[in-house]
């Protein structure tokens, strides 16, 4: 999966906590921000920027991965309306799709055909 660059966000600030003088002074802890989503994720283990700010890249990269995944894991398994089956109308929609076609096309006929290229259509 592909992510721009330019779509997160870096702050720096003061570690707290022990390690005296240095830890407490400068700012080496680096804070990701996803700006589209608002994940973040925090580097404070080293005393550098640059390992700092590279390991809360890659923790919110990672993050935002995961949660673009869920997303496409729960519209997959259709947590949400999958299809209507509406016999006044004469009408079965697929919603995932927004794919509708005639009642009895889809339901008395068999023809399931059109509904699964439409889903797999919007699935890529």
């Amino acid at each position: 999966m592909k992510i721009a660059e330019d779509q997160f966000r870096f702050e720096w600030f003061s570690g707290t906590g022990k390690g005296g003088q240095h830890r407490n002074k400068h700012q080496n802890c680096c804070r990701c921000i996803h700006e589209p989503t608002g994940i973040t994720a925090n580097g404070t283990n080293s005393r550098s920027r640059e390992d700092n700010k590279l390991a809360a890249y890659n923790t919110c990269r990672s993050r935002v991965v995961a949660h673009f995944h869920k997303d496409k894991e729960r519209f997959l398994a259709g947590d949400e309306r999958i299809r209507t089956y509406h016999e006044p109308d004469n009408r079965v929609s697929d919603h995932a799709s927004g794919f509708t076609d005639t009642y009895q096309n889809v339901v008395i006929k068999g023809d399931m055909s059109a509904v699964i290229e439409a889903r797999s259509k919007a699935v890529r």
